[in-house]
């Protein structure tokens, strides 16, 4: 039963929120980008994170259908460069996937303290807004980049590279963010609740 439930969760469901993920995020961005749409700039923020949320499926989605479903470690396949670059850049989606959600929040906020409700994106705003938020976000995710992966021994002397951060690793960098990475994800994701709740109280 358990080996059962594994395949539907790990396999079939993964697969299907992959796929349908996918194509409805395209369907968005491909809709908020028409010209009518595109000159607004939620819409703008908003196909931004249609694409990020695809990114995130092809990355984190897929790497636990993978993993946990076909037993295929892809981030551990070459060296540790490839396990890396994978988990920063999956770690860096998702990272902004989530800030550009309060972004859009703060633009609505701003935008209802406006006689003008819907801004019009005439300018550079969005362009720098991102690129702001991506830079901030390659800062706080480079300990991925420089740290992530740990090459252990399995079984029959059996040596594996592991593409996480390894509490019982003698690299006292391996130690500390295997120590402090879930309290680094708890406090993001704090900040952005309360963020939004935030602006809804306002």
């Amino acid at each position: 039963m358990l080996l059962l439930t594994n395949k539907i969760v790990y396999r079939a469901y993964f697969l299907f929120l992959i796929l349908a993920g996918t194509c409805g995020n395209s369907l968005t961005v491909l809709t908020l980008l028409r010209d009518k749409l595109r000159k607004y700039t939620t819409c703008q923020y908003m196909a931004v994170c249609a694409l990020l949320n695809i990114g995130v499926l092809l990355t984190n989605t897929l790497n636990l259908m993978l993993t946990l479903g076909y037993s295929i470690h892809f981030r551990s396949q070459f060296n540790i460069a490839w396990c890396r670059v994978n988990a920063f850049i999956a770690q860096w989606i998702r990272g902004m996937a989530a800030w550009v959600l309060v972004i859009v929040a703060v633009d609505r906020f701003r935008q209802s303290k406006k006689v003008c409700r819907t801004q019009k994106a005439n300018d550079h705003t969005v362009i720098l807004t991102i690129m702001l938020t991506g830079s901030v976000m390659f800062i706080l995710n480079l300990h991925y980049l420089l740290f992530a992966g740990n090459r252990v021994i399995l079984t029959e002397n059996t040596k594996f590279l592991a593409c996480i951060f390894d509490s019982s690793s003698s690299n006292s960098a391996q130690r500390f963010f295997a120590a402090t990475n879930i309290w680094y994800e708890l406090v993001i994701l704090v900040i952005i609740v309360s963020c939004f709740n935030k602006l809804e109280t306002k």
